[in-house]
């Protein structure tokens, strides 16, 4: 191999490399060795041309080879500026059967390129294909849910050579989701992976009468047992960013008799209005298998329809709201209409305000808190009509300890159980098979850490000291 000219056109002769007097048994035999040869020497061969005889004059067992960047792009169809690693290279070699039967032989008929060659395989034709090797291990690490710069930094440690980038692996990702989806709908594919695990599941379709999907809602099998077996406390909660609709995901949970949290169900809704967690809320008590059983406190933030939803759906429980949430938000309201030198201390009293334990015990303190915010009447209008005249009662100590709540007055297991959910789907621009995966695989180790917990309590007795 020899570069020739001068300086202004590389030409690069491969006459020598591509030359042999080997004879092959096949044509697919040629073709591997035209490949092996031109990967050596970081040449991409193609087949140009294709002949088999059948019958008809002059057409004989033949192959054209050519070089990659031979022939012209056509520019014509395209306004849009654009480049082409086609450069009408002539490079051509032609392989037919020999006349004495033994085999086909190989003839370089124009050996010199009309370009340079690379000196690296990155971006290489050939060499950046995934092998059958590393295909077993990119479906195996994304099944794990592996990220794709992982996967690659993995496929580079079992072979130092390899030039296997990130664009590779997120096509072999897509073509995995293909296959398995096969010729099935996004939702008709999530309905079969539903009925496959068996989830009990309901979903329901737009008002005016079209085939748009309006919310859907789904249970484990093992999330229903464990919501008969422990129903007293649940913890709603919406959150977004979890598929490429945009649509709001309602996850309730639910505290075992060891203090874990378990996934009960999830619901994606089309919006967030009481109609849609009616429908919701609906479908949970549908999973309670005795009439006579029902929560007895839930969880949530002050989202007004929830609230109304679970009022009707749930009338004899006590709907209690995320002590966490209005602390934040009354302190950084403080922040705002309260003197610097007085800040900290008007927070304190209100935390003594909300940890209450009797009714005199908050009038008490409730009364040094607006005694302190005198100056501040915007402040103090805000916090009795926001939160103490509507709602004291849903967060106060005084109210809330005479109900059974296990010791849980925030919502923080239910945002705990979104941050694993998000980090478990990598990103949100995934559809709902996609948040299934997730949810399923969530599950799973839920359900081995209670079970884990369970054995613990059994063989173990908590001493204190």
């Amino acid at each position: 191999m020899a570069y020739l000219g001068d300086t202004s056109q590389i030409l690069v002769d491969t006459t020598d490399v591509f030359t042999t007097h080997q004879k092959f048994a096949t044509a697919d035999d040629v073709v591997k060795w035209a490949r092996d040869v031109g990967d050596a020497n970081k040449v991409g061969i193609i087949i140009t041309r294709s002949d088999k005889k059948n019958g008809i004059r002059g057409r004989n067992d033949k192959l054209i080879f050519g070089c990659d960047k031979g022939g012209k792009y056509d520019s014509s169809e395209s306004s849009t500026t654009s480049t082409s690693k086609k450069c009408n290279c002539p490079f051509k070699i032609r392989a037919a059967p020999s006349t004495d039967g033994s085999g086909w032989k190989v003839q370089v008929i124009h050996g010199v390129h009309n370009h340079g060659l690379p000196d690296q395989y990155h971006g290489h034709p050939r060499k950046a294909r995934l092998t059958a090797d590393e295909n077993k291990r990119v479906q195996d690490l994304t099944k794990r849910k592996v990220a794709p710069r992982h996967i690659v930094l993995d496929l580079k440690d079992q072979n130092p050579e390899s030039v296997v980038d990130a664009t590779l692996v997120y096509r072999k990702r897509h073509m995995m989701q293909i296959q398995e989806r096969g010729s099935r709908t996004e939702l008709q594919h999530l309905l079969q992976l539903l009925d496959d695990a068996k989830y009990v599941s309901w979903n329901r379709r737009k008002d005016d009468g079209s085939d748009v999907l309006s919310d859907i809602f789904w249970a484990h099998p093992d999330s229903i047992k464990l919501l008969n077996l422990f129903p007293i406390v649940l913890v709603m909660d919406c959150t977004y960013k979890t598929n490429k609709y945009r649509q709001p995901l309602l996850e309730i949970a639910g505290i075992t008799s060891t203090n874990m949290t378990f996934a009960v169900g999830f619901a994606y809704m089309e919006s967030e209005k009481t109609n849609n967690y009616h429908w919701a809320l609906g479908k949970l008590k549908q999973l309670i298998t005795k009439q006579d059983i029902f929560p007895r406190v839930i969880l949530t933030d002050r989202e007004f329809a929830l609230m109304n939803a679970i009022k009707d759906i749930f009338p004899h429980t006590t709907n209690m709201l995320c002590t966490w949430h209005i602390i934040k938000n009354v302190n950084a309201r403080c922040t705002v209409q309260i003197p610097k030198d007085m800040k900290q201390k008007v927070k304190n009293l209100w935390r003594d305000v909300v940890e209450s334990p009797n009714e005199v015990e908050y009038q008490q303190r409730l009364n040094a808190f607006q005694q302190a915010c005198v100056n501040s009447s915007n402040f103090v209008e805000y916090v009795n009509n926001t939160w103490l005249a509507p709602h004291k009662e849903q967060f106060v100590e005084a109210w809330t300890n005479r109900v059974m709540h296990l010791g849980n007055t925030t919502t923080n297991r239910v945002e705990s159980a979104h941050w694993r959910l998000k980090k478990m789907l990598e990103h949100s621009k995934g559809d709902l098979c996609k948040c299934l995966e997730g949810m399923n695989d969530n599950i799973r180790l839920e359900v081995d850490k209670i079970k884990k917990s369970f054995q613990k309590s059994f063989y173990y007795t908590e001493k204190t000291h």
